[in-house]
């Protein structure tokens, strides 16, 4: 094989295809029609020369060339196109809710456990008052008296924005936290968090049902808690998922059980540190805001309701695969 024959007649072709995989680097819709049949062309060409090369030459040089040549213009060529960013964000939203309702039952599971215990700190506290002194923590007091002062107030528009990011940094790590703690404790941490999260309300809402302003508590939470408790709910069910697949493997080893579950809890999880970002700046400047009117925060709370009820039974639904037909 003459190598210089070969290179002169060749080079001219390569440093082409060089240039075609220069424009088309970014996304191979860079390059014009009649210059993809081009860049086709010359990926195959290049490619036969890398195996004459190899072959016929001990040239290392030029074969580790042609190799990078060839091998860059193959991942141009067949590798996966690039969806644009806000296809991609509308990929995750579908996704998380789709995954929400295939884990239905550890969503239900964690609700119930959440609504549950609420629901017995109130009715305890109600006929046996000798329960508040375990179900309000000493440190919790004093904010439990602020509450049932009735008076929120007023935040600077400063002030407002710090407590946002308060939140925003304080809850989605209080999520996370509920729902990763199962893996080491096979879910029982995560009943915990959500029992103690459960109570603390249950019990801060008898509190104020005692001086009359029940009402008011659930019009200063729920603007905000629509999607915060919501996202407690969905990491509880991250928590609850990963720890039934150590309980209950099946044939799988726990650890191949828990990697297959936690696809799963992942997104999961994700989606209950995007709903606590959502609630932020919601509780920062819109829930606690004596100036807005209780009326008008049962108005956003009713429509909070409605669209996340719609977003969570019916969004993606056209992109699920339909289920088998019976045998």
């Amino acid at each position: 094989m003459n190598e210089v024959a070969f290179v002169e007649k060749r080079e001219a072709d390569w440093k082409r295809l060089t240039f075609l995989c220069d424009r088309a680097d970014a996304t191979i819709k860079s390059l014009k029609p009649d210059e993809l049949h081009e860049f086709v062309r010359l990926y195959r060409r290049a490619s036969a020369d890398l195996a004459l090369a190899r072959t016929k030459s001990s040239n290392l040089q030029l074969i580790d060339y042609l190799n990078d040549l060839a091998g860059r213009a193959y991942s141009i060529l067949y590798r996966a196109p690039r969806n644009p960013f806000r296809k991609a964000i509308g990929s995750a939203i579908r996704q998380s809710a789709q995954t929400v309702r295939r884990c239905r039952i550890f969503v239900l599971v964690s609700a119930s456990l959440f609504v549950g215990s609420a629901l017995l700190s109130y009715t305890l506290m109600r006929y046996v008052p000798e329960t508040r002194d375990f179900f309000v923590p000493e440190v919790m007091r004093e904010n439990f008296d602020q509450w049932k002062s009735g008076i929120h107030e007023a935040r600077s528009g400063s002030e407002s924005l710090g407590a946002t990011g308060m939140y925003a940094t304080n809850n989605p790590f209080v999520s996370i936290l509920t729902g990763s703690v199962a893996a080491a404790t096979f879910g029982i941490g995560t009943a915990e968090r959500m029992y103690f999260n459960g109570a603390i309300l249950g019990a801060l809402a008898y509190e104020m049902d005692t001086v009359g302003k029940l009402g008011y508590l659930l019009a200063s939470v729920l603007p905000h808690g629509v999607p915060e408790l919501s996202g407690i709910v969905i990491a509880g069910s991250a928590g609850f998922l990963m720890g039934w697949a150590l309980i209950n493997p099946g044939r799988r080893k726990r650890g191949e059980a828990l990697k297959a579950a936690g696809r799963d809890a992942v997104v999961l999880l994700m989606t209950s540190v995007v709903l606590m970002f959502i609630a932020a700046p919601i509780e920062g400047f819109f829930s606690f805001n004596p100036n807005v009117s209780s009326p008008v925060k049962v108005v956003v709370i009713a429509v909070e309701v409605i669209l996340w009820g719609v977003f969570w039974t019916g969004f993606g639904r056209d992109r699920e695969p339909a289920p088998a037909l019976g045998v």
